[in-house]
């Protein structure tokens, strides 16, 4: 019996510093829909936002496109920092954190190095009408 214990304690340990199953993102099938971004831009003046932006897959990455307005499109792209596996990065230092709201739509968290700080969240009333898939 005495013999056990130590292969029992070793199998215990090995158990518990084993890491963690990594988690794949979602398809970006997922997250193809029209969200509402709130929040402020970034630069010297920064403003108030809360507007109408169309996600949708192109790839593996993600294209947010503005449904009003001129800005351009962004792509975003599947990314890694440490243990977190929820990222999206893109150009100018974009970044997005995404997580499931209580109605498990995707939600973005995003800023930028110019000191944007917004979120995106799913519409899921009649103004996405307004704003068609291309």
């Amino acid at each position: 019996m005495r013999r056990l214990a130590p292969i029992a304690s070793a199998l215990v340990l090995a158990v518990t510093m084993a890491a963690p199953a990594q988690a794949e993102p979602p398809p970006p099938e997922y997250f193809t829909g029209v969200y509402e971004r709130i929040g402020r831009s970034g630069g010297k003046d920064p403003t108030l936002l809360n507007d109408l932006w169309r996600i949708d897959p192109s790839g593996s990455e993600l294209r947010l496109t503005p449904c009003r307005g001129k800005a351009p499109a962004r792509l975003l792209r599947f990314d890694r920092f440490g243990d977190l596996d929820n990222l999206l990065s893109g150009p100018d230092g974009l970044w997005c954190q995404f997580f499931n709201d209580g109605g498990n739509y995707a939600l973005l968290s995003c800023g930028a190095e110019d000191g944007l700080a917004v979120q995106f969240r799913v519409v899921t009333d009649s103004r996405e009408a307004g704003c068609p898939a291309p």
